[in-house]
């Protein structure tokens, strides 16, 4: 009998490191991110008596500042005065106009198109129009984002059916004394309401809980972008594509939806109770010391003024009890969605409102991170290759 082939010493040696590696249960050193903080920030702050943005309390300014007014402390460290107002709503006025040929194309979109998906679609096809598009400096950086905000809810409101772009250019609405989130909330419903003040007041505390939140992915792809690259629209390019692929299952979309599918707040027990036990899957988590939940749930309570939103806001309360007694306390996106619902924002298109408040947080995570210096880029050891 022929005798059997001893196995090349290479794959001998190549098993044995391959089982040494599995075995292994300490992490080589220099491997990886994990424990690694590459940089810090001062634009939002986790403190034991609340959150904080750039050192302000959240409370204060849902009280008492505008969500545009927010976008600018988070991009100049500081609020804005009057004489800082007076030109950001001059910019964000004079830069409220599309080409005719972006309209044209967005109207071309098909109809079954998800409404998220025009966020990062329209970033990439204004980057095409930036005026001064090699001029790189921070001043420069920071009226490309607010021509953005003039420009974004325009775009979109061009991709959307018909009622929606058609209101857009509507002589007859007054929307004067509408602040920019307010005319954001016009745009999107679909009932031609132009806000209240309760609601124009609502829509910005919204907008200006959920525009920052903890290093969540689309955040580290503001500032990894914003390391490598110094051109603003490319890191608000990475983070929105990477949002919009993270919400294909849209959580705001299924909050909105199950809250307007209950009669009441029986009918909410109901539902949880056919659940068999299962957890909640969005949208609810361990206590913690944020205020946010509890503003938005103020907002909420402001909202009220026909049967709907009461059925509504009853049947989220309901469910809210019953969490809390498994220890669950909703979070500010579930809370978001509701205050969302009941401002009747259709729920295909409350995403993109979470959306556009974040890109204000984004913008000011890149521009933070440009300022640093500090690159976000991995270190790569390549192993020397052996010659056979």
């Amino acid at each position: 009998m022929e005798r059997q082939r001893q196995p090349d010493l290479y794959l001998t040696e190549g098993l044995k490191r391959l089982v040494r590696d599995i075995r292994q249960t300490d992490p080589l050193p220099g491997h990886g991110l994990a424990g690694i903080a590459c940089s810090s920030t001062d634009l939002i702050s986790f403190e034991s008596e609340g959150v904080q943005y750039c050192g302000h309390p959240v409370e204060q300014l849902t009280e008492e500042q505008s969500f545009d007014e927010v976008a600018w402390l988070l991009m100049n460290g500081s609020l804005p005065d009057g004489e800082h107002t007076a030109d950001m709503q001059a910019i964000v006025s004079d830069s409220a106009v599309i080409d005719a040929g972006m309209a044209e194309m967005l109207e071309r979109i098909p109809l079954g198109t998800r409404p998220l998906d025009l966020l990062p679609l329209s970033i990439s096809l204004l980057s095409f129009f930036d005026p001064v598009p090699h001029d790189q400096c921070r001043d420069a950086t920071r009226l490309r984002v607010w021509r953005l905000l003039a420009q974004l809810p325009v775009m979109i409101a061009s991709g959307l059916p018909a009622s929606g772009s058609s209101r857009r250019d509507d002589a007859e609405v007054d929307l004067n004394g509408i602040s920019w989130a307010g005319r954001l909330l016009y745009l999107l419903r679909d009932n031609g309401a132009v806000p209240s003040p309760a609601e124009d007041a609502a829509i910005n505390v919204v907008m200006i809980c959920e525009c920052l939140t903890e290093m969540r992915p689309a955040c580290f792809a503001a500032r990894f972008a914003a390391s490598t690259v110094n051109h603003i629209l490319a890191s608000l390019q990475s983070a929105s594509t990477l949002f919009v692929s993270q919400l294909k299952n849209d959580p705001f979309q299924w909050v909105s939806e199950l809250l307007q599918g209950f009669s009441g707040p029986s009918s909410a027990e109901t539902w949880w109770k056919s659940r068999e036990n299962r957890s909640m899957p969005f949208g609810f988590g361990e206590p913690e010391a944020d205020p946010r939940p509890a503003i938005l749930r103020e907002t909420c309570r402001s909202l009220l003024g026909s049967i709907d939103r009461i059925r509504i806001e009853a049947s989220a309360c309901r469910l809210e009890k019953i969490m809390a007694e498994q220890q669950l306390e909703p979070t500010i996106d579930w809370l978001a969605a509701r205050a969302m619902t009941l401002l009747e924002i259709p729920s295909e298109r409350q995403s993109l409102v979470i959306g556009m408040a974040r890109l204000v947080g984004w913008a000011a995570q890149a521009i933070e991170q440009q300022n640093t210096g500090i690159s976000l880029l991995p270190v790569l050891r390549y192993g020397a290759r052996s010659e056979n």
